[in-house]
């Protein structure tokens, strides 16, 4: 596989040397907040350490005011020219797709006023099929999981090739994340598995 690798990593990842992951993988998403107010107690190492192209998600309640996450979010976050922000939308707690979607768009929205771009957004397409009204929402960057069966423990799962299934309504991908079995310590991290990305394009 070409496309370049990447992994997304948060708190559980604990104490990552990224001496290794600098050189063994080409991109990372990072963890930054969830909701209004929780902040991954890793996310300041991880930031300040990862010497590669980065992104920043956040993961969004739906059912809590846009604008009070969105505020959180870029409190924590300051990305610079080349840092992407991303929004997590994999939780419902209980909303319908109308109210889902009238949050993500609210945060799109106060993110475009003050960032001048929107996020990439991470989900996946049975739960975007369910819970979000595609075609509401603006032209978006999408990070979209799909992965092998996995192996039974402790094997390791190989990545799913690309491309992903997309969303109805979707017709490209940015970022495919391929697995969430992969080989941890062979690119630095603590934890046994971590998650595995690709990136829809070149270096």
């Amino acid at each position: 596989m070409t496309l370049p690798i990447g992994v997304d990593v948060s708190k559980y990842q604990g104490d990552i040397n990224f001496d290794v992951l600098n050189n063994k993988v080409e991109f990372i998403g990072i963890r930054a907040t969830v909701s209004w107010g929780y902040v991954d107690p890793k996310f300041q190492r991880n930031w300040s350490l990862a010497k590669l192209p980065r992104m920043a998600y956040h993961v969004i309640y739906p059912g809590e005011d846009a604008r009070r996450q969105t505020d959180h979010f870029l409190s924590i976050v300051k990305p610079g020219e080349h840092d992407r922000l991303v929004l997590d939308m994999e939780l419902d707690h209980g909303y319908n797709k109308t109210r889902i979607t009238d949050t993500l768009e609210q945060c799109l929205v106060e993110l475009w006023d003050e960032t001048g771009r929107y996020p990439v957004i991470y989900s996946r397409a049975s739960w975007v099929n369910q819970f979000l009204d595609v075609s509401r929402l603006p032209k978006l960057d999408w990070w979209l999981a799909g992965y092998r069966k996995p192996l039974p423990s402790p094997l390791y799962t190989p990545e799913k090739d690309p491309p992903p299934r997309l969303p109805n309504g979707v017709s490209r991908w940015l970022i495919h994340q391929t697995g969430e079995r992969g080989n941890g310590s062979e690119v630095g991290v603590v934890s046994y598995y971590v998650d595995t990305n690709r990136w829809n394009g070149t270096r």
